[in-house]
């Protein structure tokens, strides 16, 4: 959990369409729901183990409103997915599960290792949610998706801001 992003390429949010060759915009929308609402409900879980061991008022706060969106994200995703007719078939690997939840729940690294990780996962803000970006300005033929999806990357937008801004605080004070 400590890798430096400089150290490797830019992340992304979603790593893109994975299954049949040549699928239809149908098939993309329901693989990006699928995968990425798994993802916001894994972050959702483990914030709150943060929260718990955070000595900052401040990052608690902030972690609060960060979590409450990863969290209505994930319902959201969710809900459209199975609308949709899709499945819910995602599921994040152990590998992740057993070095992230231990990292962030853990009173033995600070919020500024913590809020370091995060600051270099994302990178660049944009290039991290290109890949929902591209998919949703690609949608044709559902403007409900399509919408939902770029109001959840304005609130991720949000997040990703104020996890640098509380990075970069956090570095000023000590």
């Amino acid at each position: 959990m400590t890798a430096s992003n400089s150290d490797a390429q830019q992340r992304t949010v979603y790593i893109g369409y994975q299954g049949k060759a040549n699928p239809s915009e149908q098939e993309h929308i329901l693989h990006l729901l699928d995968t990425y609402s798994t993802t916001e409900g894994f972050v959702a879980q483990y914030l709150p183990k943060w929260i718990e061991v955070s000595e900052n008022e401040a990052v608690k706060g902030g972690l609060r409103t960060v979590q409450a969106r990863e969290a209505a994200h994930a319902r959201l995703m969710k809900a459209r997915l199975l609308e949709l007719g899709g499945e819910s078939r995602a599921s994040i690997p152990s590998e992740r599960r057993e070095n992230e939840i231990p990292f962030f729940a853990s009173a033995d690294h600070s919020d500024k290792a913590k809020l370091k990780v995060l600051v270099d996962l994302f990178g660049d803000a944009e290039a991290f949610l290109k890949p929902v970006t591209d998919i949703m300005n690609q949608i044709q033929s559902d403007p409900r998706t399509k919408e939902l999806l770029r109001t959840i990357l304005d609130d991720e937008r949000q997040s990703v801001a104020w996890i640098q801004w509380m990075y970069s605080q956090l570095n000023e004070d000590s």
